[in-house]
């Protein structure tokens, strides 16, 4: 049983990776090739991360009372709904609708997917380490990132719109695929139907959010996460504008981003061999992201191609370190309850940090250069890394 439950996590990790990645390449360039500038293009990305602020602790409420797999089906149809509707889009507000309705979608499914993993492997036995699961399901996230990235840049090359109508498909099937192969056994059978009594949620809410903010260990990290989404949004929003101006056109970029899922892939790998070599697992999590902060700066302070794609790739290295690290650390410290709740009251404080990223980057971009907006990201890390090792986690 445990076997076919990290099957149908490995499954649902390939599928949701190849959807999503359609359009990762070419995001930019979509937004650009309708006439928005660095700016707006931020303001577009920053309206997805408000919203998505406000919904993280009411749709993981949602996961943890009406079921996981619930949250997950009606995350995905709703998140395909937002990418055809940029496939349709064509102007500022109605990129900024899509947005909005794609952080409806994907709040529905992050905290209920790890919620519905531990949770299901827990009512089963599992006694293993959460580490190799999550270091296995980036192998299927980097084949399916692999794939969905290469694909949607040859679609770009021909229309930019293309590889929306690709991801929303693709999301679409994943609803499907859940729908059949995510089984909740340990929770309550329920009728697929809507309720407006919210009181059980508004105290599965509260009670995350305490439990989240009194429980420092949980505290900790969920900071730090924040300061590190706040300063890797100038590279995510901004790296194939910056390439696209180094001389790389669109299927280039498109290998660009395989070498970039390939980098995001050893880093997690490398997590498993960093968890032996570090024993506090506080200094794993922390320490590993002065490999972030070395690449941005690098990718940062060389102007010509090679020193920027090489520190653009030590940077996503270190991406891929944090992630199974943090899920780990996390997981370890979460009653099975609110899981789902508390996951996405994480994922809330990283949107807070994004958002501000997001609106720092935006203006550093377009008053300076790139370049200085991402000198910046990778300072901020650098200084978050010893601070956070000298503070205690209450362990």
């Amino acid at each position: 049983m445990i076997a076919k439950i990290t099957r149908a996590y490995y499954g649902f990790a390939w599928l949701n990776a190849l959807s999503f990645s359609f359009f990762f390449a070419t995001y930019q360039l979509f937004l650009k090739s309708h006439g928005l500038g660095s700016l707006e293009i931020n303001l577009v990305a920053l309206s997805f991360v408000v919203f998505k602020f406000f919904l993280e602790i009411p749709t993981g409420s949602f996961a943890d009372n009406r079921g996981r797999q619930k949250s997950i089906v009606l995350g995905c149809a709703v998140t395909a709904l937002s990418f055809f509707g940029y496939y349709f889009a064509h102007s500022f507000w109605q990129f900024v609708l899509a947005e909005m309705t794609g952080a409806l979608g994907t709040t529905f499914i992050s905290g209920a997917i790890d919620a519905w993993l531990v949770d299901t492997l827990h009512h089963h036995g599992f006694t293993g380490k959460l580490e190799t699961i999550y270091a296995n399901e980036s192998l299927f996230h980097f084949l399916g990132l692999l794939v969905g990235s290469l694909g949607g840049a040859y679609l770009g090359s021909v229309n930019l719109s293309l590889p929306w109508l690709f991801s929303g498909s693709g999301l679409l099937l994943l609803g499907v695929f859940s729908l059949f192969k995510m089984k909740e056994d340990y929770f309550p059978k329920q009728k697929w139907k809507f309720s407006f009594n919210l009181q059980p949620i508004q105290r599965t809410a509260r009670q995350s959010i305490e439990y989240g903010v009194k429980h420092r260990s949980i505290f900790y990290i969920l900071i730090f996460g924040a300061i590190l989404a706040a300063s890797l949004e100038a590279v995510n929003k901004q790296w194939s504008l910056a390439f696209n101006d180094l001389g790389l056109n669109v299927k280039q970029l498109g290998w660009l981003f395989n070498g970039i899922s390939l980098c995001l892939f050893l880093g997690s790998r490398l997590a498993l061999s960093f968890g032996r070599l570090i024993k506090k697992e506080k200094d794993r999590v922390i320490i590993s992201q002065l490999v972030t902060a070395a690449g941005i700066i690098i990718a940062a302070c060389f102007l010509n191609l090679s020193w920027t794609l090489s520190g653009f790739f030590l940077h996503e290295i270190g991406r891929g370190l944090f992630k199974p690290l943090k899920q780990a650390y996390l997981n370890r410290r979460l009653a099975t309850a609110t899981r789902a709740t508390v996951l996405s009251f994480d994922s809330m404080i990283s949107q807070l940090g994004s958002g501000l990223g997001l609106i720092g980057s935006g203006i550093i971009a377009s008053r300076f250069s790139i370049g200085w907006a991402w000198l910046a990201s990778g300072l901020i890390v650098l200084i978050a890394v010893p601070i956070f090792l000298k503070l205690k986690n209450g362990d």
